[in-house]
């Protein structure tokens, strides 16, 4: 499911990426692979104690491009407005596709799940910030609540109106999403449920 959600990106050599909430770095290797290993990737994750984990995986894949950084998706940094041909937005969420894997999930606080949305919205918008004219924006959780999913989308689309949703090729077994918008289920896919949303800015 991780990997799909960056196959829907047009990504191509030289390219300049940002990986947002990037631990592990799955995405970000699947980003490198994406672009040949050339461009550049800067890999940014809250917990800095985490960015090795994106080192190591980069070094394992020989992958050269992925530079890390410690940074906090939720506050804007100016440096970033307009600097990247794409962004990854893989939000913090209420995880349930992946209660399978992780089955301690169930016993969540559902009141800390409350306040995911406004997160998530932040994120979101701060990541659009950062794509320059043209660029893409990949919006994606490991969750197939509606409310973290579509309405976070939704709402970002009627508030910037400068980006619109891009329909999805995707691979044999899955239909186009003219929406630009796809949930993955446990029990169909064969795979974690995840949501992604491929988004463009207006030149």
């Amino acid at each position: 499911a991780a990997r799909l959600s960056v196959s829907v990106l047009e990504l191509k050599p030289g390219m300049r990426v940002l990986d947002l909430c990037a631990a592990p770095g799955g995405k970000s290797m699947a980003a490198a692979m994406g672009m040949e290993n050339q461009g550049e990737i800067l890999s940014c994750d809250l917990h800095g104690g985490k960015l090795p984990q994106i080192a190591k995986a980069a070094a394992r894949l020989g992958v050269n491009i992925v530079k890390t950084m410690e940074n906090d998706g939720t506050v804007l940094r100016e440096d970033f407005f307009g600097a990247f041909d794409a962004v990854i937005a893989d939000v913090p969420c209420s995880g349930l596709g992946v209660i399978r894997k992780k089955p301690d999930i169930r016993y969540k606080d559902l009141t800390s799940m409350e306040a995911l949305p406004a997160i998530q919205r932040q994120i979101l918008q701060n990541a659009a910030a950062y794509v320059r004219p043209g660029g893409q924006l990949l919006y994606s959780t490991c969750t197939i609540l509606k409310r973290e999913n579509e309405a976070v989308i939704r709402q970002f689309l009627e508030e910037n109106p400068d980006f619109r949703a891009e329909g999805l090729s995707l691979p044999e077994g899955l239909s186009e999403q003219e929406t630009g918008m796809l949930t993955l289920y446990q029990g169909v896919h064969d795979c974690d449920g995840f949501f992604l949303c491929r988004m463009r800015k207006a030149p």
